[in-house]
């Protein structure tokens, strides 16, 4: 994959999150109609606790995929973290829509990071090295 083509990657990941994230903060009650057949009681303060670090979690990745697409010698990392992740993501969405919990837009997400993972294992399998792409990217 060329130097070009995993920049826009990791901003489209780094799209991706942040949106998917900020949505679910500032709009909890949409996030759970949109995405589950039941709710968390947000009036709870640990359940409250708990998703809010998940989404500020989601949201952190986004600023890290948008900082690796500007920062080449640390898309190696962050590609690899991020492959996993998102591969472990898409086992919990179809886990979760297998039990009848989650919704088919859940699924749909969770298939939308399955393939930005698959993607991201392909730029870290044909990519040149950090090395050379930072030094490639110094020259201009």
């Amino acid at each position: 994959m060329s130097e070009s083509w995993a920049k826009r990657l990791l901003l489209v990941a780094a799209a991706w999150n942040v949106l998917g994230g900020a949505s679910a903060l500032i709009d909890p009650a949409q996030h759970f109609a949109q995405l589950y057949t039941a709710s968390l009681s947000l009036t709870d303060p640990l359940q409250l606790f708990f998703y809010r670090c998940t989404w500020i979690n989601v949201v952190a990745w986004g600023v890290a995929y948008g900082l690796a697409a500007f920062l080449p010698a640390s898309r190696q990392a962050v590609l690899a973290a991020g492959a996993a992740g998102k591969f472990v993501y898409f086992l919990a969405c179809a886990a979760l829509f297998a039990s009848g919990t989650g919704t088919a837009v859940l699924l749909a997400a969770g298939v939308f990071d399955l393939l930005l993972a698959a993607l991201f294992v392909l730029a870290l399998a044909t990519g040149r090295p950090a090395g050379a792409a930072a030094r490639h990217a110094d020259r201009g």
